[in-house]
């Protein structure tokens, strides 16, 4: 048996199925949200939420697994930059362009969009708009958390909601931040380091899940909204770079794949317990799927990576396709229809917003229009 068959990960990185997973991810995000944006909250539709007894959405699992997924590849991306301040330029480029243009789209274009319907034709854009609470947003936009606006989908099963995707952006920034931290920590030459803050995370959570202890339900911020779901993040992310830093030593077993299945169904529908399972199951499945040795997507991205796009501008397409047309088609339709439409915006994201300044990484020139419509025009021609 090779070593690549024996081992888990395979001693090239390089060939992977993360591409394929992500954007897998992305349109479950969207397919789970289909549930709560055609019904509304308090309404427990979703497939999942009934198959584990309302612990939690598809949606909330794919974004585990992106935190999964994250957790490795920004550990790796961190230990091969060649100093901090390359590290976070990378990091910000990769993150913050395409949420910068999805939140001033979302405020500006895709909200007064929101205000036209059946009752209001003509719209109520002036009314949304003397609504705005200018600092608020500004602070939401620098700190990476969702657009807070009102007077929009009003209509909608959930009026006032212009884009609740971008709500964890926010997190995956702040995992980022820790990595440096966690390696002044040692985590590279001590490598019990990160089980440590692994475990401590997933004590954290598990009071919260079980003890109900640490969820500062009460408690609003502005720079950080909802500190309850950091142990979460933590977790996930933590979960991925565990598995990177011992990826050499974690083997390919397929008794192991079936002992996760059967521990993530059993934590859903005998004891409740996914979180305590999943952080452990859920990654050793997607990283069996991420270095399958028998099939590999690595060209899956080879017209662009849509994945963050779609997660980017899916939730506010879904409401105004539930604006104008409603209950009049059915869920899956409406989840059709949303994906189609998605996937331009997602293109558009990737085309005009993402590339350009990903290739920035590797020309250190000032940015300036100018060279974002150079950079535009040679992603075109590659």
């Amino acid at each position: 048996m090779t070593l690549e068959n024996r081992l888990l990960i395979g001693p090239d990185l390089k060939f992977n199925n993360f591409d394929l997973l992500r954007f897998l991810l992305a349109v479950t995000v969207i397919f789970s949200h289909w549930f709560v944006i055609y019904y509304g909250k308090g309404i427990d539709t979703e497939l999942f939420m009934i198959f584990s007894k309302n612990q939690i959405d598809l949606g909330s699992v794919a974004v585990n697994g992106f935190f999964i997924i994250s957790g490795f590849l920004i550990v790796h991306s961190y230990k091969h930059s060649t100093s901090f301040l390359s590290y976070l330029k990378k990091r910000i480029l990769r993150i913050y362009p395409g949420f910068f243009v999805a939140f001033i789209l979302s405020v500006l274009i895709l909200g007064p969009l929101g205000t036209f319907d059946i009752d209001h034709p003509s719209g109520n854009i002036t009314l949304y708009l003397h609504s705005l609470r200018k600092k608020l947003l500004l602070l939401n936009l620098f700190s990476m958390q969702a657009p807070i606006a009102i007077r929009c989908f009003m209509t909608t099963p959930l009026p006032n909601q212009i884009n609740e995707s971008l709500w964890t952006i926010q997190y995956e920034f702040i995992c980022y931040l820790a990595v440096p931290i966690f390696a002044y920590l040692g985590i590279f030459k001590k490598k019990w380091v990160a089980i440590a803050l692994f475990l401590l995370s997933y004590v954290v959570l598990t009071l919260q899940d079980s003890a109900r202890l640490f969820l500062w339900e009460d408690y609003s911020g502005k720079l950080i909204s909802t500190p309850q779901y950091m142990p979460r993040f933590f977790v996930y992310f933590l979960a991925g770079t565990c598995v990177y830093l011992f990826r050499h030593k974690i083997a390919r077993s397929n008794w192991l794949v079936a002992l996760s299945i059967i521990s993530l169904i059993l934590a859903c529908v005998w004891f409740k317990g996914f979180n305590l399972v999943a952080p452990f199951s859920l990654t050793y499945l997607l990283f069996y799927v991420a270095y399958f040795p028998h099939f590999r997507f690595t060209k899956f991205t080879k017209h662009g990576d849509f994945s963050y796009g779609i997660y980017l501008y899916a939730w506010p397409i879904q409401q105004l396709v539930m604006l104008f047309i409603g209950k009049e088609a059915n869920l899956f339709t409406l989840f059709i229809l949303s994906m189609a439409i998605t996937l331009v915006a997602a293109y558009a994201s990737w085309r005009f917003v993402e590339k350009p300044f990903l290739q920035l990484k590797d020309h250190p020139t000032r940015f300036s229009f100018m060279n974002w419509s150079k950079l535009i025009a040679l992603g075109a021609k590659r």
